[in-house]
Protein backbone atom coordinates (compact mmCIF):
# COMPACT_ATOMS: atom_id res chain seq x y z
CA UNK A 1 0.00 0.00 0.00
CA UNK A 2 2.86 2.42 0.77
CA UNK A 3 4.31 1.64 -2.74
CA UNK A 4 1.41 3.04 -4.66
CA UNK A 5 1.35 6.00 -2.42
CA UNK A 6 4.61 6.58 -2.97
CA UNK A 7 5.12 6.35 -6.49
CA UNK A 8 1.36 6.49 -7.89
CA UNK A 9 1.17 9.64 -6.21
CA UNK A 10 3.58 11.10 -7.65
CA UNK A 11 3.14 9.83 -11.27
CA UNK A 12 -0.60 11.32 -10.63
CA UNK A 13 0.11 14.90 -9.79
CA UNK A 14 2.80 14.57 -12.76
CA UNK A 15 -0.24 13.11 -15.01
CA UNK A 16 -2.31 16.15 -13.62
CA UNK A 17 0.32 18.55 -14.23
CA UNK A 18 1.38 17.58 -17.64
CA UNK A 19 -2.35 17.87 -18.95
CA UNK A 20 -2.52 21.26 -17.77
CA UNK A 21 0.33 21.71 -20.43
CA UNK A 22 -2.29 20.55 -23.13
CA UNK A 23 -5.40 21.93 -22.09
CA UNK A 24 -7.13 24.07 -24.90
CA UNK A 25 -8.54 27.51 -24.32
CA UNK A 26 -12.35 28.19 -25.39
CA UNK A 27 -12.55 28.80 -29.22
CA UNK A 28 -13.88 32.07 -30.59
CA UNK A 29 -16.89 33.03 -29.86
CA UNK A 30 -20.26 32.45 -32.37
CA UNK A 31 -21.36 35.03 -34.37
CA UNK A 32 -24.32 37.13 -32.71
CA UNK A 33 -23.65 35.72 -29.34
CA UNK A 34 -22.74 39.09 -27.74
CA UNK A 35 -19.34 38.11 -26.82
CA UNK A 36 -16.12 38.70 -27.78
CA UNK A 37 -14.45 36.23 -26.86
CA UNK A 38 -15.12 33.18 -24.45
CA UNK A 39 -17.87 34.81 -22.53
CA UNK A 40 -16.44 38.30 -22.80
CA UNK A 41 -18.99 41.05 -22.98
CA UNK A 42 -18.34 44.64 -24.58
CA UNK A 43 -19.18 46.55 -21.55
CA UNK A 44 -18.04 44.29 -18.78
CA UNK A 45 -16.17 46.03 -16.06
CA UNK A 46 -12.70 45.50 -15.30
CA UNK A 47 -13.68 43.13 -11.74
CA UNK A 48 -16.23 41.15 -14.08
CA UNK A 49 -13.96 40.46 -16.54
CA UNK A 50 -11.00 39.56 -14.06
CA UNK A 51 -14.06 37.53 -12.62
CA UNK A 52 -14.76 35.37 -16.11
CA UNK A 53 -11.39 34.61 -16.83
CA UNK A 54 -10.65 33.10 -13.23
CA UNK A 55 -13.87 31.09 -13.74
CA UNK A 56 -12.92 30.00 -17.17
CA UNK A 57 -9.69 28.72 -15.87
CA UNK A 58 -7.37 31.09 -17.64
CA UNK A 59 -3.73 31.10 -16.57
CA UNK A 60 -1.09 33.53 -15.83
CA UNK A 61 -3.90 36.57 -15.67
CA UNK A 62 -2.36 40.07 -14.65
CA UNK A 63 -3.37 43.79 -14.78
CA UNK A 64 -1.74 46.60 -16.06
CA UNK A 65 -4.09 49.08 -14.53
CA UNK A 66 -2.04 52.22 -15.93
CA UNK A 67 -2.93 51.22 -19.46
CA UNK A 68 -6.42 49.80 -18.63
CA UNK A 69 -5.13 46.08 -19.62
CA UNK A 70 -5.63 42.86 -18.15
CA UNK A 71 -3.81 39.96 -19.40
CA UNK A 72 -3.37 36.24 -19.69
CA UNK A 73 -2.29 33.37 -21.27
CA UNK A 74 -4.70 31.05 -24.26
CA UNK A 75 -3.04 27.69 -25.65
CA UNK A 76 -4.75 26.71 -28.84
CA UNK A 77 -3.06 23.70 -31.00
CA UNK A 78 -0.06 23.81 -28.77
CA UNK A 79 1.03 27.30 -29.67
CA UNK A 80 0.69 30.03 -26.64
CA UNK A 81 -0.70 33.02 -27.35
CA UNK A 82 -1.60 35.92 -24.68
CA UNK A 83 -4.76 37.17 -24.45
CA UNK A 84 -5.20 41.27 -24.13
CA UNK A 85 -8.95 42.59 -23.23
CA UNK A 86 -8.30 46.52 -23.49
CA UNK A 87 -10.63 48.45 -21.04
CA UNK A 88 -11.48 52.02 -21.88
CA UNK A 89 -13.38 54.51 -18.77
CA UNK A 90 -13.37 50.76 -16.81
CA UNK A 91 -15.17 49.01 -19.70
CA UNK A 92 -14.00 46.05 -21.76
CA UNK A 93 -13.84 47.67 -25.36
CA UNK A 94 -11.81 44.88 -27.28
CA UNK A 95 -9.38 41.71 -27.02
CA UNK A 96 -6.38 41.29 -28.98
CA UNK A 97 -4.61 37.82 -28.97
CA UNK A 98 -1.14 37.90 -29.62
CA UNK A 99 1.69 35.61 -30.23
CA UNK A 100 5.49 34.88 -29.22
CA UNK A 101 7.79 37.70 -29.47
CA UNK A 102 10.98 37.05 -30.94
CA UNK A 103 13.94 38.21 -32.43
CA UNK A 104 16.05 35.15 -33.34
CA UNK A 105 17.02 34.34 -37.37
CA UNK A 106 14.94 31.86 -37.49
CA UNK A 107 12.06 33.24 -35.70
CA UNK A 108 10.37 34.50 -38.06
CA UNK A 109 10.00 31.41 -39.92
CA UNK A 110 9.82 28.33 -37.53
CA UNK A 111 7.53 30.37 -34.60
CA UNK A 112 5.96 32.96 -35.81
CA UNK A 113 4.80 31.92 -39.23
CA UNK A 114 3.32 28.40 -37.64
CA UNK A 115 1.63 30.67 -35.26
CA UNK A 116 -0.05 32.96 -37.53
CA UNK A 117 -1.14 30.02 -39.79
CA UNK A 118 -2.92 28.61 -36.56
CA UNK A 119 -4.65 31.60 -36.29
CA UNK A 120 -5.67 31.81 -39.61
CA UNK A 121 -6.36 27.69 -39.80
CA UNK A 122 -9.20 28.80 -36.72
CA UNK A 123 -10.60 31.88 -37.80
CA UNK A 124 -10.95 30.49 -41.45
CA UNK A 125 -12.55 27.04 -39.74
CA UNK A 126 -14.92 29.83 -37.56
CA UNK A 127 -15.52 32.25 -39.68
CA UNK A 128 -15.62 30.77 -42.99
CA UNK A 129 -12.83 31.98 -46.27
CA UNK A 130 -14.45 34.94 -47.41
CA UNK A 131 -12.54 37.55 -46.22
CA UNK A 132 -10.01 40.56 -47.66
CA UNK A 133 -6.37 38.25 -47.43
CA UNK A 134 -2.57 38.41 -48.42
CA UNK A 135 -0.27 35.62 -48.09
CA UNK A 136 2.22 36.06 -45.22
CA UNK A 137 5.15 38.33 -45.64
CA UNK A 138 8.63 38.61 -46.10
CA UNK A 139 9.98 40.10 -42.90
CA UNK A 140 11.41 43.37 -45.12
CA UNK A 141 7.22 43.20 -45.87
CA UNK A 142 6.32 44.28 -42.40
CA UNK A 143 6.59 47.80 -41.62
CA UNK A 144 8.45 49.12 -38.33
CA UNK A 145 7.42 50.25 -35.60
CA UNK A 146 3.70 50.61 -37.19
CA UNK A 147 0.98 50.09 -34.29
CA UNK A 148 -1.63 48.36 -37.29
CA UNK A 149 1.44 46.18 -38.65
CA UNK A 150 1.20 44.34 -42.03
CA UNK A 151 -2.47 43.44 -41.98
CA UNK A 152 -2.76 39.81 -44.00
CA UNK A 153 -6.07 39.52 -43.20
CA UNK A 154 -10.03 41.01 -42.41
CA UNK A 155 -13.07 39.31 -41.47
CA UNK A 156 -15.50 42.46 -41.54
CA UNK A 157 -18.48 40.22 -39.70
CA UNK A 158 -22.03 41.39 -38.87
CA UNK A 159 -21.05 41.76 -35.13
CA UNK A 160 -17.14 42.20 -34.92
CA UNK A 161 -13.91 42.97 -36.95
CA UNK A 162 -11.17 40.21 -37.01
CA UNK A 163 -7.93 41.64 -38.20
CA UNK A 164 -4.78 39.27 -38.30
CA UNK A 165 -1.43 40.91 -38.42
CA UNK A 166 1.95 40.61 -38.60
CA UNK A 167 4.19 42.73 -36.78
CA UNK A 168 7.51 44.07 -36.44
CA UNK A 169 8.83 46.60 -33.67
CA UNK A 170 12.52 47.51 -31.92
CA UNK A 171 13.03 47.05 -28.09
CA UNK A 172 15.84 48.07 -26.42
CA UNK A 173 17.87 45.54 -24.80
CA UNK A 174 18.91 45.31 -21.49
CA UNK A 175 21.81 44.27 -21.91
CA UNK A 176 23.61 45.50 -24.50
CA UNK A 177 21.66 48.92 -24.55
CA UNK A 178 20.80 47.95 -28.51
CA UNK A 179 17.88 48.10 -29.98
CA UNK A 180 16.73 44.58 -31.22
CA UNK A 181 14.26 44.16 -33.81
CA UNK A 182 11.32 41.61 -32.41
CA UNK A 183 7.97 40.48 -34.58
CA UNK A 184 5.31 38.36 -33.55
CA UNK A 185 1.39 37.99 -34.85
CA UNK A 186 -1.84 39.62 -33.35
CA UNK A 187 -5.46 38.93 -33.87
CA UNK A 188 -7.75 42.35 -33.58
CA UNK A 189 -11.12 41.14 -32.09
CA UNK A 190 -12.89 44.09 -32.26
CA UNK A 191 -16.88 44.41 -31.56
CA UNK A 192 -18.92 46.60 -33.72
Amino acid sequence: MKFRTLVLGPLAFLALGFSSLLAESPEMSDLGSGFIYSDLKIGDSREVVLEKLRKADFIQIYEERDRGLVKCSIRWNGFRYELTCKLEKGKLTLCLVEGQKGWQFSFYDEILNPQWQNLRDRLIKKYGAKRQFRDFPKLKQVPMDDPGGYVTDTWDLSDRLLMLTVQSFKIKDCCTNKMVEYSCCTLLIQPK
